[in-house]
């Protein structure tokens, strides 16, 4: 009886809900909008959907309708009269104005959907700008409560803000709580503190046990536990106020170097890299940073900014003083600099350009594994300047890591492309969630960052007011970038995909979707293992025009072929075969995956026209 009884209230906790429908008539084709929805109070969530009722007259057998984006112009639906039916009907799903929405999403009563404005096709009828958005009714959502409090320094150790206190900018807090619904047992939650050092967190009140808001661990090496503020807060009802982090210095910090790029480069077309020192901490670090050029570039100093203090052989060398926390309000603060560089004639595509950025640890440095770094750059014929990499990149395009890594670091570069000044700039990401959101820790930007919390797994990082030049006007002014660390939640098993992709804004203008990062983790012992198990694999000829064979081991299982974009474009299943002949009629570069009982092994090929 208790698995009926869920059941049933499990069912009995949904609220299906439909809307009244628009309709839209061009010719002989008749479009009427069917948009539906329902209300789960046990996930508090809503989710709607949309179909299309459409009836076109004088149709006959062989006729055909598509569904298509306005303005993107792909095809949503597609189908073809296959019994010659006059009137033809047809119910069909809009798939791109599906939506799911929570409860603390809910306003006046009403949860919003919508997609892109779409087109319906059939012979000579085109229906044009058929508006997707839609409401229903949300009558009982479930109910929220907000947790507020400052983040700062107390340096009179009053526990007051106050006098020469200083509020902390874009400190991540996080909630976490247990649940007592049937279908969810926790939730969590993420806010950033502000200007003034004050954070606000919408958090679920229904169904809430209990609650306990903290700052991430990382931070608190550097912030201990005080008598004024605890390490994290712990409370069974809403809301809350007052919830302050009255944060005191303690003498550790941890200094760390970067180098960004624009993830790769082409032959003798110059580019920039951004190597910086940062300190996460409350006292003042001094010190020199150091750059060690691939020998295969060329440096140029008029054309960069932030230059060395002194030059070396192939050793840039820069000296930097007093970096702290605690500068102009902020939580961090980084020497920076921008360098022009430029690869020489001797570079090839295939070819990798690596440079190594390092410097000196304090002795208080609790982590001295991350003063040391070396990014390697492929040699490329062309690439987006807007793209997404991560770190560790792993072999091959499903970037196979070993399943025990527990961090992620991405980079998100993004460069002005158009023919004026980018006066805001912002950048979405959706976090994956075999992530753990409580752990993003913010590592890096060359210009001053805003970071929100806009929805669970949603991180917005905001550059306002950059007024970031054109790269005609200035090329190596140009270019932004943000670096952030995340760790996997505990005991994700072998196979285990995660991907991330961002999408960037500059100013009013249509989102720059970057490409995909792709991990995943391998039950190999390490890198070296799966780099040893490449052999296995043979791809014949290389590049090609467009047909070839590929040989693989006997226990392979499928065949799988990316696109540069890390999208699939052909899959085989294997059975008992060593090798398969394969063609491809668009040229560019692909990755040949293959898939055995034990690992996953990868070759790239390259399909010259």
């Amino acid at each position: 009886m208790k698995k009926i009884y869920i059941a049933l209230s499990i069912l009995l906790s949904l609220t299906f809900i439909k809307t009244n429908a628009q309709v839209y008539t061009q010719g002989d084709v008749t479009v009427s909008l069917s948009p539906s929805g329902y209300h789960d109070s046990l996930t508090c969530s809503s989710q709607g959907q949309m179909l299309y009722s459409i009836t076109i007259n004088n149709s006959f057998l062989g006729d055909s309708v598509k569904v298509k984006d306005m303005f993107g112009g792909y095809v949503i639906y597609e189908e073809g009269n296959n019994t010659g039916q006059n009137p033809w009907n047809l119910m069909i799903p809009v798939f791109n104005a599906f939506g799911f929405m929570n409860d603390d999403q809910v306003t006046s009563g009403f949860a919003f959907f919508g997609g892109t404005v779409n087109k319906v096709i059939s012979g000579p009828d085109t229906v044009l700008n058929i508006n997707n958005f839609y409401q229903i009714p949300v009558p009982n959502p479930c109910q929220y409560g907000m947790i507020s409090g400052k983040v700062y320094v107390d340096y009179n150790n009053d526990c007051i803000f106050n006098g020469i206190d200083e509020a902390l900018i874009s400190i991540p807090v996080s909630a976490s709580q247990t649940l007592n619904s049937p279908s969810m047992t926790s939730a969590n939650y993420n806010g950033t503190s502000n200007a003034t050092g004050d954070y606000s967190i919408k958090a679920l009140e229904s169904w809430m046990t209990g609650t306990s808001v903290g700052i991430p661990s990382n931070y608190q090496f550097i912030f201990p536990a005080t008598s004024c503020s605890p390490v994290t807060y712990n409370f069974n009802t809403l809301p809350q106020t007052g919830k302050d982090f009255s944060l005191q210095c303690t003498s550790l910090m941890d200094v760390q170097c970067y180098a960004g790029s624009q993830g790769v480069v082409r032959p003798n077309i110059p580019f920039m890299l951004f190597p910086y020192v940062n300190n996460t901490g409350c006292n003042l670090a001094s010190g020199t940073l150091k750059l060690v050029l691939d020998p295969n570039v060329v440096y140029s100093a008029g054309l960069s900014y932030n230059t060395p203090n002194s030059v070396s052989g192939d050793t840039l060398i820069w000296n930097y003083t007093d970096l702290t926390s605690i500068s102009n309000g902020g939580y961090w603060h980084s020497m920076m600099s921008s360098i022009h560089l430029t690869p020489n004639a001797s570079v090839n595509i295939g070819d990798t350009l690596c440079f190594r950025i390092f410097t000196a640890a304090p002795v208080s440095d609790v982590d001295v594994t991350n003063n040391d770094y070396t990014i390697c750059l492929p040699v490329v014929n062309s690439f987006d300047p807007n793209i997404k990499e991560v770190s560790p990149k792993g072999i091959g395009a499903a970037g196979n890591i070993p399943v025990a890594t527990n961090e992620l670091t991405y980079t998100i570069h993004f460069q002005n492309t158009g023919n004026a000044p980018a006066i805001n700039v912002s950048v979405i990401d959706t976090l994956d969630s075999d992530i753990l959101l409580s752990s993003l820790r913010i590592l890096g930007t060359n210009h001053l960052l805003y970071p929100e919390w806009i929805a669970p797994g949603v991180v917005k990082f905001s550059f306002y007011n950059i007024n970031l030049p054109d790269s005609t006007t200035n090329e190596p002014a140009s270019h932004g970038f943000v670096r952030f660390s995340v760790n996997l939640n505990a005991a994700l098993p072998v196979g285990t995909v995660i991907q991330n992709k961002a999408s960037i804004y500059f100013d009013s203008n249509p989102a720059i979707v970057t490409n995909t990062a792709i991990n995943t983790l391998s039950n190999l012992s390490g890198i070296d293992d799966l780099a040893a198990a490449e052999g296995l694999v043979s791809v014949f000829p290389n590049p090609t025009t467009n047909n070839f064979s590929v040989s693989f081991p006997s226990n392979t299982l499928q065949i799988q072929i990316l696109n540069s974009l890390g999208q699939s474009v052909q899959n085989k299943i294997v059975d008992n075969e060593t090798s398969a002949n394969f063609e491809l009629q668009t040229a560019g570069i692909y990755f040949i995956q293959v898939k055995t009982d034990k690992q996953i092994l990868t070759k790239k090929l390259v399909v010259t026209e």
